[in-house]
């Protein structure tokens, strides 16, 4: 393979095993070599959030999601 070249990657998706869920707020954590990103859903009174998703990653990695998603931003925005 040649440098430049981006290996294909394929994904995954069994829809009734991955559940999509709603985050209205995060809270992102970090040190020198990783980032995690803590997901979280408001409880019913709103007066706490609730934690029910983290990844964590490489800061590589978190600077390339932040890429991305600035892309997909970009595309969506008029």
């Amino acid at each position: 393979m040649q440098d430049d070249e981006t290996p294909t990657i394929n994904f995954n998706l069994d829809v009734s095993k991955v559940p999509v869920l709603f985050s209205g707020a995060y809270l992102i954590s970090s040190d020198d070599n990783s980032m995690t990103i803590n997901f979280a859903q408001p409880t019913i009174d709103g007066s706490q959030q609730n934690i029910v998703a983290r990844v964590a990653m490489t800061l590589p990695q978190a600077k390339e999601l932040l890429q991305t998603l600035n892309d997909h931003i970009e595309k969506f925005e008029i």
